[in-house]
């Protein structure tokens, strides 16, 4: 996807601290996986990321020590994240792929399927959601979790024109500023254009537009596409995070118990 390959020299700007997101979100996902996965220890517990993008997930899960493999339809960010990987003196199995054809580059079973950052609302249809969500299923073990995080649709300014500002970045001596600009199309759908800026000494020159469409799925209703899909699904549980997270098992495996949780573990807004 062109959005993401425009974004990845960039995407880890979004946060103001990635480092710290990622330890505290490695953190919380490390343990609803160890909680309710097939597994009670990182060693030998299959993750597949399947919308990885530059690691912020995949890269504290294998610091932790569980067997990842990656995966993300952008060429950039995958290059980005061997490169993340390879400072970090990481063993993830990184590959390009679009996650409603899984299938096609990864060996299963895997123990769990996670896709954080709002990924799934890329796919704009219900049709395509339940498609990608029995692929991912398709390669899960037979007690396999689905973990998934969202924004809550429910709650975001749906104005016809807005802008959601990042604030200012610096990295190393240099300075950015970002923001998304969000066109809604019909009631389902909007566009986002992501603008990042770098300060030049005098005056702010763009450096990155660029442009995706998002499907803003209600989480009651995702919920119910992963049940169509062959998943008990659940909001998650007690660990805190900064966007909806969703488990699911494959059904008939036993219940993906869980309630809302409160609070928030830091990330993109």
């Amino acid at each position: 996807m062109q959005f993401y390959n425009d974004l990845a020299d960039y995407y880890e700007l979004i946060f103001p601290d990635w480092e710290g997101s990622m330890a505290r979100q490695g953190a919380a996902i490390s343990e609803v996986l160890l909680a309710y996965g097939p597994r009670r220890r990182p060693a030998g517990f299959r993750v597949l990321d399947a919308a990885a993008g530059i690691g912020t997930q995949a890269l504290p899960l294998a610091s932790a020590g569980f067997e990842v493999t990656a995966r993300d339809v952008s060429e950039r960010a995958v290059g980005r994240l061997r490169h993340e990987a390879g400072l970090r003196g990481l063993s993830i199995d990184v590959g390009q792929a679009d996650m409603r054809e899984l299938a096609d580059s990864v060996s299963g079973p895997f123990d769990a399927v996670i896709c954080f950052d709002n990924s799934v609302p890329h796919l704009l249809t219900d049709s395509e959601i339940r498609k990608t969500f029995a692929g991912f299923r398709e390669v899960l073990s037979q007690d396999g979790l689905l973990l998934l995080s969202v924004r809550d649709y429910e709650q975001v300014d749906r104005s016809p024109e807005s802008v959601h500002p990042y604030g200012e970045r610096t990295r190393g001596n240099k300075r950015f500023r970002l923001r998304q600009e969000w066109t809604w199309l019909d009631s389902s759908h909007y566009r986002t254009t992501f603008c990042v800026e770098e300060y030049g000494g005098t005056t702010w020159s763009e450096v990155v537009r660029t442009s995706a469409q998002y499907y803003a799925v209600p989480v009651p209703q995702l919920l119910g596409l992963m049940e169509e899909s062959g998943f008990s699904s659940r909001i998650v549980i007690e660990v805190p995070f900064y966007q909806p997270m969703l488990i699911g098992r494959c059904a008939g495996h036993g219940q993906a118990e869980g309630r809302v949780a409160g609070g928030g573990v830091a990330g993109p807004p």
